[in-house]
């Protein structure tokens, strides 16, 4: 007898490996039929291998913008901040009124940095800077005690080297007119000639504000003028 499988040709349905589901045979066919012409047809096959691409682009790009608006809200002008030389406090150069008194010390402070500078190639200029925040009284007191034309040249030529160091700057007394006292005390190491001395230094400033902001409106030295000559 002849085999029964040899006589019929048996279409056997295909069985997914590992389930119990089974294709339709029309179905089966389709795929079939598809996945072949996509292997044949370059074509097409390069338009699916792009629209694949695209799409796995597409989500880095997506993930790559939401990257810099993190970083862009990160390095945003208000939370950079760069480090610079004494800066002006705030409120210095408002308008005008009763001036508080820790700003008043602020700007003391600030302003000393320049007033007090007895270094040979940056005194002049810081000297100028600091008297342009002085009415012109006080700036004309500040040069006889503490920046005469002898102790400029003294200092620009090299035979006078000064710095000064204060040890307390606070607000001594609130006048009427909303103006500030604010005293200053420190020491100044002279050294003229070879021979260093040091030199006690004791001043009050009065701060006022104007149309312009805030000045050093008046001073009163407690010590005696900025010399060059050694004190023991």
């Amino acid at each position: 007898m002849a085999d029964f499988t040899q006589n019929h040709k048996i279409r056997q349905t295909p069985v997914c490996v590992g389930t119990n589901l089974r294709f339709h045979p029309m179905l089966y066919e389709l795929i079939r039929s598809i996945v072949q012409k996509v292997l044949q047809d370059k074509i097409l096959m390069g338009l699916v291998i792009v629209g694949v691409l695209a799409l796995f682009v597409g989500g880095l790009s997506l993930g790559d913008d939401k990257g810099k608006k993190a970083v862009k809200a990160v390095d945003s002008p208000e939370q950079q901040q760069s480090a610079q030389s004494p800066q002006l406090p705030q409120s210095a150069s408002g308008g005008g009124g009763n001036v508080a008194p820790n700003l008043a010390s602020d700007f003391v402070k600030w302003w000393l940095n320049g007033a007090m500078d007895y270094s040979q190639s940056t005194a002049q200029q810081s000297h100028n800077e600091a008297m342009a925040w002085m009415t012109p009284d006080a700036a004309r007191s500040f040069q006889n005690s503490f920046w005469s034309p002898e102790i400029a040249n003294a200092v620009t030529s090299g035979q006078l080297v000064a710095a000064f160091q204060p040890t307390g700057v606070q607000a001594e007394a609130i006048n009427p007119d909303g103006s500030v006292v604010v005293g200053v005390a420190g020491t100044v190491i002279v050294q003229s000639n070879g021979q260093p001395s040091v030199q006690q230094f004791g001043a009050d400033f009065l701060v006022r504000q104007d149309k312009d902001g805030l000045r050093v409106a008046g001073l009163y030295s407690k010590a005696a003028p900025l010399t060059g000559q050694p004190v023991y």
